[in-house]
């Protein structure tokens, strides 16, 4: 029974060291990794570890988390050197962007922003430089409304 009780308490102390809160310390954007600095275990440095992304096979999905952003990590039970950032998480230092359940957005640092709206059905483009659609077949804009293009100078071929 003893036995029983320490292999219980072994499995309980894994489980509790599995999942750790970090500030991102290092980010290396050619193989989507970061290091970690562990916030409750006197400020240990993680190993180089993967994030976690919702696609990377043939269609591929990047968005690394900046410097000193608060990171979620899931440890592999052999201790820190393996493990994997699940993902980044809204706190009291940094807010959402939004708050609206119905609104996707995507807000960068420089001010752009993107969202749509599913209840309203109002896709908002908001960039502070240049935008550029590359096709390689036909580009086709349709309004069952009204069309309106402003801008000091507009060029048609």
């Amino acid at each position: 029974m003893i036995e029983l009780e320490n292999r219980i308490k072994q499995l309980e102390s894994i489980v509790m060291r599995s999942d750790r809160v970090g500030r991102v310390i290092n980010v290396y954007p050619n193989k989507g990794t970061v290091r970690v600095e562990i916030d409750d275990i006197d400020n240990v440095k993680s190993y180089e570890l993967p994030i976690i992304f919702q696609k990377t096979g043939n269609d591929k999905f990047y968005c690394m988390p900046d410097i000193h952003e608060h990171v979620l990590v899931k440890f592999l039970p052999n201790g820190l050197e393996q493990g994997f950032v699940i993902g980044s998480f809204y706190s009291s230092e940094d807010k959402p962007p939004v708050t609206d359940p119905d609104k996707y957005h995507v807000k960068f640092s420089d001010g752009s922003f993107m969202e749509y709206d599913r209840k309203s059905h109002e896709l908002e483009i908001n960039i502070k430089g240049k935008i550029t659609i590359n096709a390689t077949d036909e580009i086709s804009i349709h309004s069952d409304t009204h069309h309106v293009t402003t801008a000091p100078k507009i060029d048609h071929n």
